[in-house]
């Protein structure tokens, strides 16, 4: 055989790992001992054998010389180096890009909370696979369960990501399965990075083996129950009283389903009495994701933050406030999502409602109306974009708890 290495190698008859080149193997980083438990050292070996990259010519990526031939492009090398990150050893492409996933070896965190879907999912019913090569996605998903109705492909973030690098990733999991799902165990306050996609966050555990042991895992953020209320109620979601339907500051005077903290609103809910993991005094992780899994829990976007719903109260809510699941599921923030708001509103609060009320003077006169005058004047806060439905304040009414009124 003449000619470099990476001419006669057939990235197909790999498992999209890391060609070491001088010892012509296949390094599988997310396996024991790389995927060569006869070579004990291989490791330590490759961490001395220096220099790695471009000009070391001794590491190739696999998987992106696989994307290559899937493309038609012309066949090229793609060289690695290997450093020692903060979470563990990773393979990094010497360009600069971000390693990929099969290319960085998993914490023992991530094992467990990867040992735990599947075995949840194994437990009601679903065909569970674990790094599964899915040509449409062009990716290895953590876990794929097929479900009687849904196939469901779950992902474990242990690690902070870019949000555009999730999205992305999420758009090409979609193609895996019917659903995806995320589960970290970072605090609710530090993963906005997942805000995007579905998502549960899990308490963060020292010891990785109680994700395995303890009876149930709560879900600190990513689930969320409705209790119905009459128009006017405070709504968790967009931080005012207005009506949900017509987004009115009047009330309509009919009920609402409102996203609540209540454990009371999750306790009672009737798809729990049939599943093998019921409902218990909060959400917890194994009753989501068998209710994922069968279709009893269906994720919704509001604004630039999706939630799992359950789907008793989906098709109300879609009703009220808009969204569908493909909407959920798309992985990037549309603005069309978004409840009308004022851009007045936008910028103080809701008048009265959420925010203290400005001085007469400081309000926007967004649409270049007469400036206020005495007291018990109209006074026009509507803007470029809501014009059309402009709300009238007077000067004394500034202040109050229902000030104005919707024309």
């Amino acid at each position: 055989m003449t000619g470099p290495v990476w001419e006669h190698l057939d990235p197909f008859a790999f498992n999209d790992g890391v060609f070491y080149v001088p010892a012509t193997v296949e390094l599988q980083p997310r396996l024991a001992l790389w995927g060569h438990p006869d070579q004990p050292d291989l490791r330590e070996q490759l961490a001395n054998d220096r220099p790695h990259g471009i000009r070391g010519e001794k590491l190739l990526c696999l998987l992106c010389m696989r994307y290559q031939a899937q493309k038609g492009l012309p066949r090229a090398p793609v060289w690695l180096t290997f450093v020692e990150g903060r979470h563990g050893p990773m393979f990094r492409h010497e360009d600069g890009r971000s390693p990929h996933p099969e290319h960085q070896p998993e914490t023992d965190t991530h094992k467990a909370l990867k040992e735990r879907k599947a075995r949840t999912w194994g437990s009601v019913g679903g065909t569970v696979e674990v790094e599964v090569w899915r040509p449409r996605a062009r990716r290895r998903p953590d876990i794929l369960a097929i479900g009687p109705v849904l196939t469901v492909a779950g992902e474990i973030q242990h690690s902070k990501e870019t949000p555009r690098t999730i999205r992305a990733r999420q758009r090409a999991l979609r193609k895996a399965g019917d659903r995806v799902v995320w589960t970290t165990d970072r605090g609710a306050g530090d993963i906005a990075f997942l805000h995007s996609v579905p998502h549960l966050s899990v308490p963060a555990h020292d010891d990785h083996r109680l994700y395995l042991s303890e009876t149930r895992l709560e879900i600190g953020a990513g689930a969320i129950t409705f209790e119905t209320q009459r128009c006017g109620w405070a709504d968790l979601w967009t931080g005012t009283t207005r009506c949900p339907v017509t987004r009115k500051v009047m009330p309509c005077g009919r009920l609402h389903l409102y996203p609540t903290l209540n454990p009371h609103s999750y306790s009672r809910q009737k798809a729990a009495t049939t599943a093998m993991f019921p409902c218990g005094p909060r959400p917890h992780l194994d009753h989501l994701l068998e209710g994922i899994l069968h279709g009893t829990w269906l994720p919704y976007r509001h604004r630039d933050r999706v939630s799992w719903i359950p789907a008793d109260a989906h098709t109300t809510v879609t009703a009220e406030r808009g969204g569908t699941v493909d909407l959920a599921e798309a992985g990037s923030v549309r603005r069309r999502d978004e409840p009308v708001e004022r851009a007045c509103e936008r910028r103080y609060g809701a008048v009265g409602v959420q925010a203290e009320a400005p001085e007469v003077e400081s309000l926007p006169l967004c649409c270049g109306d007469k400036p206020p005058g005495r007291s018990g004047q109209p006074l026009v806060l509507a803007c470029q974009l809501c014009r059309n439905s402009p709300t009238y304040y007077r000067r004394d009414e500034l202040g109050g708890a229902r000030s104005g009124a919707d024309l």
